[in-house]
């Protein structure tokens, strides 16, 4: 089976994990690119990250990449507020990234990222942008109007909505409680969650399958179907916890057809994804491509 990832970091010097290091043991680009090859990962989402001094830069490094990968499909980080120069789009289209990437931690970053989005709407639609969001259920909860009014870009939401670390697993109803302003969004056909960062919602975070992320795939899987869930392997950062085989396989899926696994590891986001020039996937319609959006 064919993979295609929607979650992963790429970073110039390496992400700085808990022991200070990247927990990939080397050149990241390089270390992805062998594990791509293994797996068969065929395309992958690379979230722009540029929240901390550190990382500032990653947009161009990522530009850089995209230009030498085909493989590879960038989404810019932007602040909550949005870019600080109105130019950066139409340009970061120019350079091959396929969408934005926001990080939205609280009521106040959502209702920003939700002003800017009222006035990016147009450009976003025009080349059919993703919208990678890492957010909160505090913040995701001001998103719902903003994201109504994207009539043409897909809304990945990261890391099952972070619902927070639990130590034992929670019952559905506590799961589908915590994640309400996200199931809240199911209604929206262009909104959909990437199952990645699981380990996140395990305590420790090396509990490997992560059980207590069950019952939320489970709340997320019966609420937004099959087809609209993302599988991600929150490279390199989820390495500081499990291996990256162990992120292949996503807890609360047991019971997909091989069809709907095919869509959730790797179809859904293909479709979604501008195609590569020349290439169109046999029983696919042809996408745009970004570059057409900056005429």
């Amino acid at each position: 089976m064919e993979r295609a990832d929607a979650h992963l970091h790429l970073f110039a010097s390496g992400y700085p994990g808990r022991y200070g290091r990247s927990p990939a043991g080397g050149d990241e680009l390089a270390v992805y690119g062998s594990l791509r090859r293994t797996h068969g990962i065929d395309r992958a989402l690379v979230v722009g990250y540029e929240g901390a001094p550190e990382f500032v830069g990653n947009n161009a490094y990522l530009a850089g990449l995209a230009a030498d990968h085909d493989w590879i499909a960038p989404v810019a980080y932007v602040p909550p507020g949005g870019p600080t120069d109105p130019s950066d789009l139409r340009r970061w289209w120019a350079e091959g990234f396929v969408g934005i990437s926001a990080y939205l931690a609280d009521p106040e970053a959502s209702r920003a990222f939700g002003m800017w989005l009222g006035d990016a709407a147009a450009d976003l639609d025009r080349v059919g942008a993703v919208l990678s969001l890492n957010a909160t259920p505090a913040a995701t909860a001001h998103l719902g109007p903003a994201l109504a009014a994207l009539g043409d870009c897909t809304v990945l939401v990261s890391h099952l909505g972070l619902p927070g670390a639990h130590p034992v697993p929670p019952g559905r109803d506590t799961a589908a409680s915590v994640l309400a302003p996200l199931l809240g969004l199911a209604e929206l056909p262009h909104v959909g969650v990437k199952l990645s960062g699981l380990y996140a919602i395990s305590e420790p975070a090396h509990a490997w399958p992560h059980d207590s992320a069950r019952p939320f795939v489970e709340v997320l899987l019966g609420a937004f179907g099959p087809q609209r869930l993302y599988w991600g392997s929150d490279f390199s950062p989820s390495l500081d916890h499990v291996s990256f085989a162990q992120t292949l396989h996503p807890v609360g899926l047991d019971g997909l057809s091989p069809a709907e696994a095919a869509d959730v590891y790797g179809g859904n986001l293909c479709r979604v994804l501008p195609t590569r020039a020349g290439v169109v996937t046999p029983g696919e319609q042809p996408h745009r491509t970004i570059a057409a959006g900056i005429k």
